[in-house]
């Protein structure tokens, strides 16, 4: 890599964050410095779950020394008492001030909000002292949501950043190659995207577990790309663990070679296998020459 590519690369890994479960979010302690002290850590919502669960989360990444981000998915909240009296103890629990909101999964609706929008329209992430948030992104769309609906809540979402004192961003669903990320990009940035991007990248995992993941996601054109650069899926299923460095790379040289590029950052998805993932991580940091 030439030295410009490194120096992007070792930005997007000093920006990393990763996502655990409720349950996995109690192992923190257990992979020690791999992650570094101050880690953004994601806790998921899984769906069906109990949002109580957010909370020993939350706790458990902040005990762990780490900054706990829980996911507040629209359509499990019943409406704003639920989140009201949710925002509140995380905050007491865990001093949670930054949020994913996402709209969450279409058969587990329990009121009226269905999508992202009715969480931040409701005011109560100022009032409880959130200052940073993230929005979801779908580089290749989401089976949930039709194409021209997305473009439009990208436009939304930009408006309302723009009159809310919370810092946004956006937080995107996996790939298995950079290209999608950067034609997603590009293409909300001609619509008039200002928010900062920042790509999720699967994890440290085996091929099984990546394809199941990818499949259950609606991960469609880059699963063939996938598929190339392995030799086949055979091959593929054959390879002990799958590890993103294409990816960050190829990031890395985007974002060095486009200064208007709003890719600021990666975030690990390490579908169960949060010890590798952490520990790539770290070699990442190490050979683009960061402290691990």
């Amino acid at each position: 890599m030439t030295e410009h590519v490194t120096e992007r690369l070792r930005h997007l890994a000093a920006m990393a964050s990763v996502e655990v479960t409720p349950k996995a979010a109690r192992d923190l302690g257990e992979i020690g410095e791999a992650l570094p002290a101050g880690t953004t850590v994601y806790i998921t919502a899984l769906p069906g779950s109990e949002l109580d669960e957010l909370i020993g989360g939350a706790k458990a990444v902040r005990d762990a020394g780490h900054v706990p981000v829980p996911h507040l998915p629209a359509r499990a909240i019943s409406g704003p008492d639920v989140l009201d009296r949710l925002l509140g103890r995380l905050r007491e629990g865990a001093d949670v001030d930054d949020v994913l909101v996402i709209a969450g999964s279409v058969k587990s609706q329990v009121g009226e909000w269905s999508s992202s929008m009715d969480v931040l329209r409701s005011g109560l992430l100022e009032r409880h002292g959130i200052v940073r948030a993230g929005v979801a992104g779908h580089p290749e769309g989401s089976p949930d949501i039709p194409p021209e609906v997305a473009r439009a809540a990208v436009v939304e979402k930009n408006r309302h950043a723009e009159q809310s004192p919370i810092d946004f961003r956006i937080v995107t669903q996996f790939a298995f190659a950079a290209e999608p990320y950067l034609t997603y990009e590009r293409k909300l940035r001609e619509a008039g995207n200002r928010l900062p991007v920042i790509a999720g990248l699967p994890g440290v995992t085996s091929p099984p577990a990546l394809l199941k993941y990818g499949i259950a996601c609606g991960i469609g054109p880059s699963m063939e790309i996938l598929r190339k650069q392995a030799g086949g899926l055979i091959k593929l299923a054959t390879t002990r663990h799958w590890k993103p460095d294409d990816i960050a790379r190829d990031l890395a040289a985007a974002t060095a070679a486009d200064p208007e590029i709003l890719i600021r950052g990666i975030h690990l998805f390490p579908f169960g296998g949060l010890q590798r993932s952490a520990e790539w991580l770290s070699e990442t940091r190490a050979a683009a020459g960061l402290p691990a």
